[in-house]
C-alpha cells in the first residue's frame, strides 16, 4: 500500500481556481476510482508583515486579517515534491503555508 498524505495550504480566494488547475494537471486528489478530490472552505486569518515583507494584502507592522480559503487534498508520497513545488509556483503570497500530514486510512 502506497504511504498517503493529506496536503493543505491557504490562499487568497482569487487564486483558488488557478491553484486546483494546476494541481488537476498533474492527476493528484485522487481517492480510489476518483480523481479531484479536493476539500475548500472558508477560514478566518490574521497576520502581521514585518519590517523586511512584501506583503500581497495588508502593510509592513499592522495586523491584517482576511478571509481566506484552505485546500486540502490526499496525496500519494511519490507525489509530495511536485504537489509542494506546484502550489508554491501558483501561489500569490511571498511566504506559503503548506501542511502536509501522513495519513493512516483512505
Amino acid at each position: 500500500m502506497n504511504k498517503r498524505y493529506r496536503v493543505e495550504t491557504y490562499l487568497p480566494k482569487e487564486a483558488l481556481d488557478d491553484i486546483l488547475q494546476a494541481i488537476y494537471s498533474l492527476g493528484l486528489g485522487k481517492i480510489g476510482e476518483y480523481d479531484c478530490c479536493f476539500s475548500y472552505y472558508e477560514v478566518h486569518s490574521s497576520w502581521r508583515p514585518l519590517d523586511n515583507a512584501t506583503p500581497y494584502r495588508g502593510k509592513v507592522g499592522e495586523i491584517e486579517s482576511a478571509i481566506e480559503y484552505k485546500l486540502e487534498f490526499v496525496c500519494d508520497e511519490k507525489d509530495i515534491n511536485s504537489a509542494v513545488e506546484t502550489i508554491k509556483s501558483h501561489h500569490p503570497y511571498e511566504e506559503v503555508c503548506i501542511n502536509v500530514f501522513p495519513m493512516f486510512a483512505c
